[in-house]
């Protein structure tokens, strides 16, 4: 049993650079909620602790603030879970016709999940498509038939659930067989993300239904977290993550420039969900990081004045073809050096 708790834990945090999303996020919180301190090693070859009682700068910007921005973090220490009963249901369109889809179906799909996400009771998490959900609920098999959504989705023409439940999220997913995680740095992967905030789904559906069915004229292929429940407890500026992932209802992830386009020009004061952002997003440090930005640049120039630790459209940024960053890598690399022998 100790083992769901730690697995669960794990589940749920993912990256806490980026923020760290899973399909239990909306019930416990993202993956940076979880944690209780780093053990990080700093530029200058110091190693510290940062927690909300030790460094409690650096341990707001870890939590959120893009990759190895601040240091070489080598353990963290996360709050564990009990292990619950969770089911997971697989919803899907039937109607199959050319080229994906019912078009009908997929609309009554898109209304319902719109209408019913403000609302939704947060023991649900996941991913969905628009004809499929891909959703977990934590509870028995008797509280998820009864739950409202649940009882809407199933007395949907043209659509099924397949469902099956389990004594613990680890189980229902798979166990150490099926749990598995992908590789990064797909260069074919053409992957872009933007968050939906609930106050736009609140206040005009009907604009963010007619923006997803143009995509499922326009390219259609999309994979989406659904989002909120308790990850909006933590205040905008309480972690380094963007503002708008405290406010979101939807993270949608598209594979197309002109999708994902639509949704920027839709909703042009949101952001981009980190751990699936565009390589090539426009504006990207204010679409990453929002208002929390400056502080961080601040922090950024506190812990790592020379810039040692760069990468890819993380805080403080440099191109690689700036002269003055091979002298830096050369320090770090002794210094790393030195820390390790």
């Amino acid at each position: 049993q100790i083992v769901d708790f730690i697995i669960k834990a794990v589940v749920s945090t993912q990256s806490t650079g980026g923020g760290g999303l899973s399909a239990s996020a909306r019930q416990y919180g993202m993956g940076i909620d979880q944690v209780i301190n780093f053990e990080i090693v700093l530029a200058n070859g110091t190693k510290v602790i940062a927690s909300q009682c030790e460094n409690e700068d650096l341990f707001w910007a870890l939590r959120g603030g893009g990759g190895g921005s601040f240091g070489v973090t080598t353990s963290v220490h996360y709050k564990l879970h009990t292990a619950k009963p969770f089911c997971e249901a697989y919803m899907y369109t039937t109607d199959f016709y050319e080229p994906y889809y019912d078009i009908k179906t997929v609309y009554k799909w898109i209304e319902l999940l719109v209408d019913s996400i403000p609302t939704l009771d947060r023991r649900w998490g996941g991913y969905w498509t628009f004809n499929t959900g891909i959703l977990y609920f934590e509870g028995t098999e008797d509280e998820i038939k009864s739950d409202a959504f649940y009882m809407r989705v199933d007395a949907m023409d043209n659509m099924e659930i397949s469902l099956k439940c389990a004594a613990t999220y680890f189980t229902v997913r798979g166990g150490p067989d099926d749990m598995t995680t992908d590789e990064t740095g797909y260069d074919e992967l053409n992957i872009a993300s933007r968050l939906i905030s609930c106050d736009d789904v609140r206040d005009d559906p009907d604009k963010v239904k007619d923006v997803f069915k143009w995509m499922v004229n326009n390219g259609y292929f999309t994979f989406n977290y659904i989002v909120g429940g308790k990850m909006m407890e933590i205040a905008e500026n309480g972690t380094a993550v963007h503002p708008a992932m405290r406010k979101a209802c939807f993270q949608m992830e598209t594979f197309a420039e002109n999708l994902i386009q639509k949704l920027r020009d839709e909703f042009p004061d949101s952001g981009a969900g980190f751990n699936h952002a565009a390589r090539d997003e426009p504006e990207w440090e204010t679409q990453f990081w929002g208002s929390n930005l400056p502080r961080l640049e601040t922090l950024k120039k506190t812990y790592d004045p020379d810039n040692r630790f760069n990468c890819w459209h993380c805080v403080g940024y440099l191109d690689s073809s700036c002269g003055h960053l091979l002298a830096s890598y050369l320090v770090l690399i002794i210094t790393m050096a030195a820390y390790l022998y």
